[in-house]
């Protein structure tokens, strides 16, 4: 774990939970034979546990099962520009994530698309996957799901607390201003091939 201060750390379990619900995509990080793995996966709660899915064509696939691993959740970044205030500050950083660390087990075909099916009733109002459809069927051999048994939890929310309500104020609107900013930056660049 990277240091960070105690007022930026967030150990209170229902906030980190709703955090995860809120920023469900994961950077999955593994090391096999010296080698270091990296995936981008969305996850679950159920119960206490995350659960996900990976394609068996990916290469952490092989080595997963049973592997230790960290995920990290990302709730976005900003740059902190001392222009944007009165007082004299130094250029900084905010952002918010939460860091698991924790035990991977693959589950069975049964778990993988009720896990499927759960994970699209979360994130999708419009549609609703069946455990019956017929693409379940057709593309559940490409993909194992997983189940991440927590051992560690910790959330890393550096959002200029330690600074005054004013600066505060600031620092959260300028985040909020820099993540409308670069998504839209990020919209422009995208071409449809």
């Amino acid at each position: 774990m990277s240091y960070l201060p105690n007022h930026f750390t967030e150990n209170n379990w229902e906030t980190l939970k709703e955090f995860i619900k809120h920023f469900p995509l994961a950077t999955l990080i593994t090391c096999s034979k010296g080698k270091i793995y990296t995936s981008h996966i969305p996850f679950i709660f159920e119960g206490n546990k995350l659960l996900g899915h990976i394609n068996k064509d990916n290469p952490q696939f092989n080595h997963l099962d049973k592997s230790s691993l960290e995920l990290v959740f990302h709730g976005g970044d900003s740059y902190i520009s001392p222009a944007a205030f009165d007082t004299e500050e130094l250029p900084t950083f905010n952002f918010a994530k939460v860091h698991i660390k924790g035990q991977a087990n693959f589950v069975d075909e049964n778990r993988l698309i009720s896990s499927l099916v759960e994970m699209t009733s979360r994130f999708d109002d419009a549609f609703e996957l069946t455990k019956d459809h017929p693409k379940i069927d057709k593309l559940k051999h490409f993909i194992q799901g997983l189940e991440v048994r927590i051992e560690d939890i910790n959330g890393r929310f550096k959002m200029s607390q330690d600074k005054s309500q004013h600066h505060f104020e600031k620092a959260k609107d300028l985040f909020s201003k820099t993540q409308k900013a670069r998504i839209n930056w990020l919209l422009n660049q995208i071409e449809k091939e």
